[in-house]
């Protein structure tokens, strides 16, 4: 295998310019030759049919580049398992249509038993109503007059024009992102408390404050403070907007249609609402209640009680999905009697935080990141939740992980398609050297 090596061994590198490097070797010559095979086809003819002559060429060059990368990201196993799996695939073709018939006429049917045949019916029906408006009337201006208008350019410039637009959108963002970098930074909350809080507004003033600590602005800290309270600050449920929106028949039917219905009140229930009631049908009760039990029977309780105030059957607040915010304070000498209620922070946490902070106890110390941002050197500035972690907490689940908010980071990926691209057809001659 020495031979092979050496072929595909890379002599020297020379970079040019910061993103760029040019591989000396081999297979990069044989990359330059080829493009001088295409320039030779090109000039015999005086470079005319060129565009009919020259893409049969490139796509058979595309299939050996994705070639080279399969074969670069497998294994012998891998490639003679594929090879014996495509030599089957074409006898066992019949059997798997056959089996997929099968298995598609199944989930149908298990959709229907699911998603009950009612509600399929009013969704179709909701979906063909802006359809059947259309229909019926008409309008000096239509879509499809607006596509046909574009397709007059021609199939190949209308799909230039969509990757154009594309390519627009997605470096517009990368650019935006590029400017709102956050940095790690090693500051203590006593530290920004000294510069930022109170100290600060008896010496410079609030707003002299402000302007001050704008300098911070994009830091991303992790402290650890004590928690004080948490309030829901928005509530969205698209299908409870589009109810209200209802006649008020229509909107019952579809609220017990689409979410729950209230439990039976009966009056057992009522008289476990009492907890002396309750305690004497636990102490009587010959078998042990478990704790999904209890928590059940408390929540029917609870929904019992509201429901003769909501007037409703049904309710949809599966649905909902809410916007916290937290408040919590600092901890100075890891003494609860030296905290500043002047210093506390407000967290803005999303619904992903929801299981977490609702069982969260006023007191209990947790560690948090977020990132600093908004009114800065203000009392109680708000700052948006990335990540929290109790402490203390009594239950393991909530002591076992860190709640980390999901954020997508789609510049990192935006520039590892570009350097993927780049590589895909230059590979042998040019690299891309970009760090995400």
């Amino acid at each position: 295998m020495t031979g092979f090596r050496f072929l595909g061994h890379t002599f020297t590198t020379i970079p040019l310019g910061e993103s760029v490097v040019l591989k000396l070797s081999i297979p990069c010559l044989l990359y330059v030759y080829l493009f001088y095979l295409f320039f030779s086809m090109a000039r015999t003819r005086g470079f005319r049919g060129t565009y009919c002559f020259l893409i049969p060429y490139l796509v058979c060059f595309m299939w050996c580049e994705f070639s080279v990368i399969l074969l670069q990201n497998s294994s012998a196993v891998g490639l003679i398992r594929t090879c014996v799996a495509y030599f089957l695939f074409l006898f066992a073709l019949p059997v798997l249509v056959f089996g997929l018939a099968i298995m598609m006429f199944i989930q149908l049917f298990k959709w229907f038993i699911e998603l009950e045949l009612t509600k399929m019916i009013v969704t179709l029906v909701i979906c063909a109503i802006p359809v059947t408006l259309r229909l019926w009337t008409r309008f000096s201006t239509s879509i499809l007059d607006v596509f046909r208008s574009f397709m007059q350019w021609g199939p190949v410039k209308f799909i230039l024009l969509c990757i154009s637009m594309v390519i627009l959108l997605f470096s517009v963002y990368v650019y935006h992102t590029e400017g709102q970098k956050v940095y790690n930074s090693t500051m203590t909350w006593n530290q920004y408390s000294q510069v930022c809080g109170p100290p600060a507004w008896e010496s410079k003033g609030m707003a002299q404050t402000q302007i001050f600590c704008s300098h911070l602005q994009g830091h991303r800290v992790t402290w650890t403070g004590r928690f004080r309270h948490v309030r829901i600050a928005e509530t969205e449920n698209g299908a409870q907007s589009v109810i209200n929106m209802l006649p008020v028949f229509i909107g019952d039917w579809m609220r017990c249609l689409y979410g729950e219905t209230y439990p039976r009140c009966e009056p057992k229930n009522i008289t476990l609402a009492n907890p002396t009631a309750a305690e004497m049908a636990n102490i009587s009760s010959p078998a042990p209640v478990s704790l999904a039990t209890l928590l059940r029977m408390q929540e029917e309780e609870e929904l019992c009680q509201i429901k003769a105030l909501a007037k409703h059957s049904c309710h949809v607040k599966r649905f909902d999905s809410y916007r916290f915010e937290v408040t919590v304070g600092i901890i100075q000498d890891g003494s609860s009697g030296a905290e500043d209620t002047a210093r506390d922070i407000i967290l803005m946490a999303s619904n992903e935080f929801r299981q977490v902070l609702l069982n969260l106890r006023p007191g209990n110390i947790v560690e948090f990141s977020t990132k600093l941002d908004g009114r800065l050197g203000a009392k109680a500035p708000a700052f948006e939740l990335k990540a929290i972690h109790c402490l203390d907490c009594a239950s393991s689940w909530l002591t076992g992980g860190r709640q980390v908010k999901i954020e997508r980071d789609f510049r990192r990926t935006t520039i590892r398609a570009l350097k993927f691209a780049f590589d895909f057809f230059f590979s042998p001659f040019l690299s891309a050297n970009i760090r995400t």
